[in-house]
């Protein structure tokens, strides 16, 4: 056994700011800070994991105590580098914040940071994981943190800066490392391979970028895998997925063929083998909501900055959407969000799945719905458009009656003025309201909308509750397209509140749980109870 062996993530560690990608709104202001001489005696460094907040404070703690320094380029071969470096520097201390969390530890760090250093110009103290320390051990080490000596420097790490007091915080310069882009992990991942002569695909590479969710270490730390995993054979993407259990990008794309296709079968086909394989549904679904996602911006945005993937799924992303309109990717992507949520919860997630892909093809118009009404002029095929609370209303037809007479009812009735609006009126105009919408070519207001419900009307405020985040979102970005047709519809100015369902339906309980308190405690009301001896009280909104 070699016991010289480095792992990926420490091996390709950087050693210098120049080398720390992806985080440049970091390191040039501690760059500039260190040309200026503008030292300040605590920092915090917060972000994902993963990401370079304790590589960038050892190559900051480098740059500080190098017998060049203070430099911006440390030269790592003097005893202060070397030993900060390979943690052997006895001026920068590294401290676990999860082990050391206690107040008797942070009084040890107070009473050892009076020492003068060892050799270099500033002892520093590298905190990881900052916020796991108790309340007593960040009161103990406050006064400190405040008027430090002036050879000391924090430099605190934590992956969760909420969690840190106010009084802690409003203390220290505040970076925000942010989540590494794919393109900055999928470059960092073909050059170690280059170095370490691994030969690999580059679909590959974006397979384990994909994977590691803007972590760097934790796609080097699959590389290394990887290696290990392919035992000398060339790193193909296909591999890369069965690694992960990552949902292999043939099986992917199938389905995506299948759906815009309208191959029902095929859809079905695809599902079954997810499931065969033994692959997380979940993650299934995930995979598909990424795709319409580029799909559909593939579709509005000319350029490819927004979309991280290949250039070939890029190219296949394209060339699909072409055959579909974004009202129809939007569909699909309404229903994957929906579906993810309901695989999570139900029992039965393969059904929901073969039911989800008979969704995006039959309810998306590839058979003809029924209706009751008089024939009309065809119709894009879309999903049905219809408020949240509104009852389908059938009507009978006569023999002796002409076929169009309802729809030309229905046009006398549209034409008759509204003398009072109310809440089921504006349900019985919702589809008007979205024909209008559509008239503006705002395709995806019309989508939002169809799955929308009425709360609540008193004039002039309408309340309505979106389906879901995304729906809620597309609504409360086009309110004035929304007001205006409001008022053509109904003749009058009504100013619509837009809200998540579950985000009303929370804030309704809320609001009932503190009205029935506020009952239970009204003093008329304990009296009647004293006489009446109800169990219960139910609250009535007063009309007035």
């Amino acid at each position: 056994m070699d016991n010289n062996y480095l792992v990926f993530t420490r091996k390709w560690r950087p050693q210098l700011f120049s080398e720390i990608i992806g985080q440049e709104q970091i390191t040039e202001p501690l760059q500039k800070a260190i040309e200026l001489n503008r030292i300040m005696h605590a920092y915090l460094f917060s972000g994902p994991r993963g990401v370079g907040k304790t590589t960038t404070a050892r190559v900051f703690a480098k740059a500080l105590n190098c017998v060049n320094g203070p430099t911006i380029t440390p030269c790592n071969v003097c005893p202060s580098c070397v030993g900060i470096t390979d943690g052997s520097d006895m001026d920068v201390i590294e401290i676990d914040g999860a082990s050391n969390n206690g107040v008797e530890q942070v009084r040890e760090l107070r009473e050892r940071i009076g020492l003068s250093t060892s050799r270099s110009k500033y002892k520093i103290y590298i905190i990881d994981e900052v916020h796991m320390l108790s309340d007593a051990a960040f009161n103990a080490l406050l006064k400190t943190l405040e008027e430090p000596p002036k050879h000391v420097i924090f430099i605190f790490a934590t992956t969760d800066p909420q969690e840190i007091p106010q009084t802690i915080l409003s203390r220290c310069q505040h970076f925000r490392f942010k989540r590494m882009s794919i393109e900055n992990i999928v470059k960092n991942l073909t050059a170690i391979a280059g170095h370490e002569n691994i030969k690999c695909d580059p679909k590959a590479f974006y397979t384990i970028a994909r994977a590691a969710d803007g972590a760097l270490r934790d796609a080097q730390r699959m590389l290394d895998q990887f290696v290990t995993y392919a035992r000398g054979q060339e790193l193909t993407d296909s591999l890369a997925s069965e690694m992960l259990g990552e949902i292999d990008t043939d099986l992917l794309n199938n389905m995506l063929t299948a759906v815009v296709n309208k191959d029902l079968k095929g859809a079905l086909t695809v599902t079954q083998s997810v499931m065969e394989k033994g692959f997380d549904l979940k993650d299934f679904i995930g995979s598909l909501i990424e795709a319409f996602r580029n799909m559909l911006v593939i579709k509005t945005v000319t350029g490819r900055e927004m979309v991280e993937t290949t250039d070939e799924e890029f190219e296949f992303l394209k060339s699909l959407g072409a055959n579909v309109d974004k009202r129809t990717i939007l569909f699909y992507l309404q229903k994957s969000l929906e579906t993810e949520s309901r695989i999570a919860k139900s029992s039965m997630a393969a059904i929901v799945l073969e039911a989800f892909a008979a969704e995006l093809i039959v309810l998306n118009g590839a058979d003809e719905p029924e209706t009751h009404a008089a024939p009309a002029a065809p119709k894009a095929k879309q999903p049905e458009t219809k408020a949240a609370s509104v009852p389908e209303i059938k009507t009978e037809e006569r023999e002796d009656e002409p076929a169009a007479a309802p729809m030309l009812i229905d046009e006398i009735q549209e034409e008759e003025t509204i003398t009072v609006l109310t809440k089921e009126i504006i349900e019985k105009h919702w589809d008007n309201i979205i024909d209008r919408i559509k008239t503006r070519k705002a395709d995806q207001l019309a989508t939002a909308m169809s799955t929308a419900g009425v709360v609540s009307y008193e004039e002039p405020a309408l309340l309505i509750t979106g389906e879901n985040k995304f729906m809620t979102d597309m609504i409360k970005r086009n309110e004035a397209v929304l007001t205006e047709v409001l008022k053509e519809e109904f003749k009058r100015d009504l100013k619509p509140s837009i809200y998540e369902k579950s985000e009303y339906n929370a804030r309704h309980r809320a609001q009932r749980d503190v009205g029935l308190e506020e009952a239970r405690n009204n003093p008329t009301v304990k009296e009647l109870e004293k006489v009446f001896k109800f169990s219960s009280i139910e609250l009535k909104k007063n009309k007035q």
